[in-house]
């Protein structure tokens, strides 16, 4: 028997796309949090992924813990936070005071998770911004991004939200990953590629 990987279509079925591939308001989604397990020590791993599906698959963002005062708080999670919590509970939540950013991840998350599988959503995606273009798409980065089905449309993708695909990467071939395999460093303990 041979095996050819190039023909993936036999090895992989059913890839389906989460909104057929299409950027903009989606509407009557699942949504939910999935946290991390306890016992995974993949630091790589966010602790929180907020995922919303359709009939065709899914979109997720990953939360991560973040450092007291550190930009990646300031200046983007904790917009990420406030919006989520106000596209699921209101715009007029009150938050608790939290100590620290982790503690405000755990305490949203907390907050938010109950009521999205109770619920219907819609949501703004996109395929990253005009400036940071991705070839998969993800929830729009900045403002609001997700809603309840049972309140008017408020979600729109502004002129700074990418709409159209960015193709991804060419696939190094075969013969070059071969050729790059030769030149193993001396030492590298890699005998076993000789037999």
């Amino acid at each position: 028997m041979s095996v050819d990987l190039n023909k993936s279509e036999e090895f992989i079925k059913g890839n389906s796309v989460f909104n057929d591939g299409v950027a903009g308001v989606v509407e009557n989604l699942s949504a939910r949090i999935e946290r991390k397990l306890s016992t995974d020590s993949d630091d790589k791993k966010p602790m929180y992924k907020l995922i919303v599906a359709d009939d065709k698959g899914e979109v997720n963002e990953g939360f991560y813990y973040q450092e007291p005062d550190s930009k990646a708080f300031n200046k983007f999670q904790a917009q990420r936070l406030i919006r989520l919590a106000q596209g699921v509970l209101g715009a007029d939540v009150l938050f608790p005071k939290f100590n620290t950013p982790a503690e405000a991840l755990d305490g949203v998350m907390k907050m938010v998770a109950p009521a999205l599988v109770t619920k219907s959503w819609r949501a703004a995606i996109c395929y990253g911004t005009t400036r940071r273009k991705e070839s998969y798409l993800g929830f729009k980065q900045f403002g609001s991004f997700i809603q309840p089905m049972n309140v008017p449309n408020t979600l729109e993708l502004d002129k700074s939200d990418n709409t159209v695909r960015e193709p991804l990467k060419t696939a190094t071939p075969a013969s070059q990953l071969i050729a790059d395999v030769t030149k193993v460093p001396a030492g590298a303990n890699l005998d076993w590629m000789n037999q």
